[in-house]
């Protein structure tokens, strides 16, 4: 028997010789994949934000001040399931609330000065992740492979 499996490491990286299924390509995507949420799982503990927390900060840092409603479509939220993610972030002071001038019913969203603060620091670890895991393949290779995954990406949306 496959002595990695013996061991119980599931992060093994397959070897050549090793079982057949472990150089398909969908298992080589699951375990790279499962090695960056890892990585990006660390950073989020910690600087103790959750992924969607971290959403709604890169969103706001990238987009700006932004209604809730388009908040939630940028990351992909409902914008019922929006209001504890913000609420918890206005609790670390990270986002703040005001009235929108254009249409009172309407909150608009903006990081704080600490929340840009944070969402700075998550960019900046992200791309070290980035660049870290990344690192083995040349600037072609990663563009390379970027545009394959936009492919995977947009194909799969148009399937499912």
């Amino acid at each position: 028997m496959n002595s990695e499996l013996d061991n119980g490491n599931a992060a093994a990286l397959p070897s050549p010789g090793g079982l057949s299924f472990q150089n398909g390509n969908w298992y080589l995507m699951a375990k790279t994949g499962s090695l960056a949420r890892q990585r990006w799982a660390g950073m989020l503990a910690e600087l103790k934000v959750s992924p969607s927390q971290y959403g709604v900060l890169m969103a706001l840092g990238e987009a700006g001040p932004l209604g809730q409603q388009r908040l939630a479509e940028l990351v992909g939220v409902d914008p019922r399931n929006a209001v504890p993610i913000i609420d918890a972030l206005a609790a670390h002071g990270l986002v703040h609330r005001e009235v929108d001038p254009a249409d009172r019913r309407r909150r608009v969203l903006d990081l704080t000065a600490r929340g840009r603060e944070v969402a700075g620091e998550l960019a900046t670890v992200g791309a070290e992740i980035e660049r870290d895991l990344l690192s083995p393949l040349t600037p072609a290779e990663q563009a390379t492979l970027r545009r394959m995954l936009l492919a995977l990406l947009s194909a799969g949306r148009e399937s499912g």
